[in-house]
């Protein structure tokens, strides 16, 4: 199973005092064992040390570099290509979104561009307005933490 991790996750998981940690680890750790594959947009990498280096109590600047790295070495990162954001900015422009809806629609379709089976976010209704297919399902990593998840 292939799947897709938006910044919401990848955030959760990096911090061990976010209130979605273990929601999150419990997936960065089933990636770690090769038990699922995972990926990220190539963008979420730029997203993540963003929002690790300027949180309140965020790491210092050489620490988020490793925790991108370690997360860059666990999955794989794709794209984005020139198609990828055109892709994107035509799901926002479809529906008459604008300003940083394009980023959630870059994650979703490089997710779509790499077969992943879901993605994972604490944001569903950021993706869910851009879902064209099947796949991958938008999904809320549970709580209690589990790999089991409600799909429908």
């Amino acid at each position: 199973m292939l799947i897709a991790l938006d910044t919401s996750v990848l955030v959760a998981g990096a911090l061990e005092d976010h209130l979605f940690h273990a929601r999150a680890w419990i997936w960065h750790q089933a990636i770690h064992r090769g038990d699922v594959q995972g990926m990220v947009c190539g963008h979420a990498l730029a997203e993540l040390y963003s929002v690790l280096t300027k949180l309140p109590n965020g790491l210092p600047p050489a620490e988020a570099l490793v925790v991108v790295g370690t997360i860059g070495s666990q999955v794989s990162v794709m794209g984005p290509t020139t198609e990828t954001y055109v892709a994107a900015i035509e799901r926002c422009s479809s529906r008459s979104l604008k300003s940083g809806a394009v980023y959630d629609a870059l994650h979703l379709v490089e997710a779509e561009r790499a077969g992943a089976d879901l993605l994972l976010t604490f944001n569903p209704s950021d993706f869910l307005r851009f879902v064209d297919r099947d796949k991958p399902q938008v999904v809320v990593p549970p709580d209690p933490p589990s790999l089991e998840l409600p799909l429908t």
